[in-house]
């Protein structure tokens, strides 16, 4: 994967492949055609809209679990130090 610098105001892209069926890959460009918008907004917009989704259907939040990962790690990491 490859980091894209932004501006500040912008919010910091990755690059990355997938696969996709190619009759969705159609629509979602012909999306972005219509609302006049870069199809990698369209592709955000949709995984953003899946995850509230997700989070709505599962009464759970993505970012609290990715938080407590961060914060098990991090405390991991401190009792994983060896004092010479």
């Amino acid at each position: 994967m490859k980091n894209i610098k932004q501006s500040n105001l912008e919010e910091e892209k990755i690059r990355f492949t997938t696969l996709i069926n190619p009759n969705y890959l159609t629509q979602i460009k012909l999306v972005s055609y219509l609302t006049n918008k870069k199809l990698f907004e369209c592709i955000n917009d949709s995984i953003n809209l899946y995850v509230k989704d997700f989070e709505l259907t599962n009464n759970t939040s993505i970012q609290n679990i990715i938080n407590l990962q961060t914060t098990n790690n991090v405390k991991d990491d401190i009792t994983n130090i060896e004092f010479k």
